[in-house]
């Protein structure tokens, strides 16, 4: 009987101690897989700085001013906060190269008003998909969120924090989407508008500009415009201006748009905007120092 009751307790150790190992097993397993901490999404900042950089997969920002020349030539350099924004990049394969080595902004060449001082900021948007970006001017204070599509499509959206309503967008083609760039040049372009159609994008909803000139007769002049949407029930009005070119890639295009409530009273800002875009036909590009240039 002792033989059987010291059977059945030393069964009862060994079934305990069985249970105690498996949950310290099972704990450290779950300690080790990291379970509920998640892996943080790449940085995208309108601050001067990249606050990542001790983070060496993320590049790291330094420059927080850009000079431009003055206007007025009896006045020294206008002075401007430069952003950093580290595009997000939506693209289907993972083997992708991401580079960390900024490179540098050459020397201004477009000119500032002193008024401008406060009232435009530059924005670098910088491709770690590329190891380049771009600069673009934008009204002072306005957040920018920069995106690559998976097609090579790419843009900035800047919005205004104390007016969300309010907002810009500068978006370009690549290259890649060639039904939406005939489509574009056919709405902004209404003289290609039955050339998009024959090309099988038929034009269902003509944009209605108030006003809409061509910036020249031959060239990329000839290719780029600066229009007036209508404005809105609500009273917000669109500005932009809008490039295309064709080659051996197929057709491009790229537009930007600002949406204000009270365009009148910013005219000097969004003039000065769009004169940034159309002077370069598209922002100003920062190719990678260690690859060869390509548009």
């Amino acid at each position: 009987m002792k033989s059987k009751r010291r059977s059945v307790r030393n069964g009862s150790i060994l079934t305990s101690i069985v249970c105690v190992v498996m949950a310290l097993v099972l704990l450290i397993g779950y300690k080790g897989l990291n379970w509920g901490k998640s892996t943080p999404p790449p940085t995208s900042t309108n601050a001067p700085t990249n606050h990542a950089a001790n983070n060496e997969s993320e590049p790291i920002f330094t420059q927080e001013v850009l000079e431009f020349p003055n206007s007025d030539l009896n006045n020294g350099p206008v002075l401007i906060p430069l952003h950093t924004t580290l595009a997000q990049l939506n693209i289907d394969s993972g083997d992708e190269t991401v580079n960390t080595v900024v490179p540098p902004i050459p020397e201004m060449t477009f000119a500032l008003s002193q008024e401008m001082k406060n009232q435009v900021e530059a924005t670098l948007v910088y491709r770690p998909d590329i190891g380049g970006g771009y600069v673009i001017l934008a009204p002072a204070g306005w957040l920018a969120t920069a995106v690559v599509g998976a097609n090579g499509s790419y843009g900035v959206t800047f919005q205004d924090p104390n007016n969300p309503e309010q907002n810009m967008n500068y978006s370009d083609t690549a290259w890649s989407c060639t039904g939406c760039a005939i489509t574009s040049i056919g709405a902004y372009f209404p003289d290609k508008a039955e050339w998009a159609d024959a090309m099988g994008f038929t034009i269902y909803n003509p944009l209605k500009f108030s006003e809409r000139h061509i910036l020249g007769a031959a060239g990329a002049e000839a290719r780029t415009v600066r229009y007036t949407l209508s404005a809105d029930s609500n009273g917000y009005q669109d500005e932009g201006s809008a490039y295309y070119d064709e080659g051996e890639w197929g057709y491009l295009f790229r537009s930007i748009k600002i949406h204000l409530s009270q365009i009148t009273q910013q005219q000097e800002v969004v003039e000065t905007l769009m004169k940034f875009f159309t002077d370069n036909h598209g922002p100003l590009f920062i190719a990678d120092p260690n690859r060869e240039k390509s548009d």
